[in-house]
């Protein structure tokens, strides 16, 4: 492949422009897929994240436009196409890159302290904080702990990692529903190497999440949707599979062994919830992590009730992730197991 003379000037290599042709390729199929599925179309939140913020980036990536790409990519943090999956400061809103001011940094040092004392608690104090530096891919910004620096939202990623970790024993497959940028999935594969991971989301997110990914752990196999045809057999043979949620149903009967999601699936329309719950039980034959924020008591019983439906209840606990922030939520993991067939 041969690189132009923009895609030089902006600094994209070889492997990365290779990734970006990928991942264009990838997300063209997902969204037409997307248009097709009627129970697995996206939130109307995340609606109106693609109507406010990432015109740009669903331009770039459906016209291939590569240069354009990376210079959204590499400053993903602080850039656009980022939005609603990067952990911002309160009233933060870019179109592109902006320079913190010192309010800003001080916020995010105040909730970074609070939250890295609960990372410890929630880890047991089993790890140094150098754990949590993880990968530089987007230009994260965050704060400087005890000489660390920490990007914002890694104390949580990592505690989410290191709780699925637990759970886990050996080779293991392991599904994300609504994954993010793949912030917990670096966690999680650089910490097990014996760990297969998939993630189901919004071909935006999806995007990213390959682009992260991609950059930050080359050495990963990377499967993104419309490669090859998507089974469980050919999920034995990567380590990261990025797939749209239409796609769980080409999963087998119990072929996962832990499935996992934060803050996805209260957010979803009643019939669309009934819909992944019924699948994650299929395919699901370990536990089932899902963590929420109660909206309401109400949103919270027609959660519960219709996960228990189809799943075992096993517990419910309280988190404080983000008490700094919002003293007043509410917000629960809630384990369940899958039922023997």
């Amino acid at each position: 492949m041969m690189l132009s003379e923009s895609m030089q000037s902006v600094g994209v290599d070889r492997a990365e422009a290779v990734l970006l042709e990928r991942i264009c390729a990838a997300y063209n199929k997902a969204t037409h897929s997307q248009v097709e599925s009627k129970i697995y179309c996206a939130t109307t939140w995340w609606q109106s994240i693609e109507q406010k913020h990432l015109e740009r980036v669903r331009e770039a990536l459906r016209c291939g436009d590569l240069p354009r790409l990376h210079s959204m990519y590499s400053e993903f943090f602080h850039d656009a196409c980022g939005n609603g999956l990067v952990r911002r400061p309160p009233a933060y809103e870019s179109d592109g890159f902006t320079e913190l001011d010192e309010d800003a940094q001080q916020v995010i040092r105040e909730d970074m302290l609070y939250r890295l004392g609960y990372w410890r608690a929630e880890t047991q104090g089993r790890y140094p904080a150098s754990v949590l530096t993880g990968a530089k891919v987007g230009n994260p910004f965050g704060a400087t702990i005890e000489g660390v620096f920490i990007p914002v939202g890694a104390e949580y990623q990592h505690a989410c990692a290191d709780r699925i970790l637990s759970f886990i024993d050996g080779r293991s497959t392991v599904v994300e529903l609504g994954g993010g940028f793949g912030h917990m999935a670096y966690f999680l594969l650089t910490a097990n190497c014996d760990v297969t991971y998939i993630n189901f989301d919004v071909p935006e997110s999806l995007a990213l999440c390959a682009y992260y990914l991609g950059q930050s752990l080359p050495d990963k196999k990377l499967l993104l949707y419309g490669e090859q045809e998507f089974s469980c057999n050919s999920v034995s043979d990567f380590d990261v599979v990025l797939m749209p949620p239409s796609e769980m149903a080409r999963l087998t009967d119990k072929s996962v062994d832990m499935t996992f999601s934060s803050h996805v699936l209260a957010d979803l329309a009643p019939p669309a919830l009934g819909a992944y719950v019924g699948q994650i039980a299929r395919f699901t034959k370990g536990p089932v992590m899902a963590v929420s924020i109660e909206k309401s008591s109400e949103d919270r019983e027609a959660l519960l009730r219709t996960m228990a439906a189809q799943l075992r209840f096993i517990q419910e606990r309280r988190w404080d992730w983000n008490k700094y922030r919002a003293p007043d939520a509410r917000e629960w993991e809630d384990l369940y197991m899958a039922v023997c067939i």
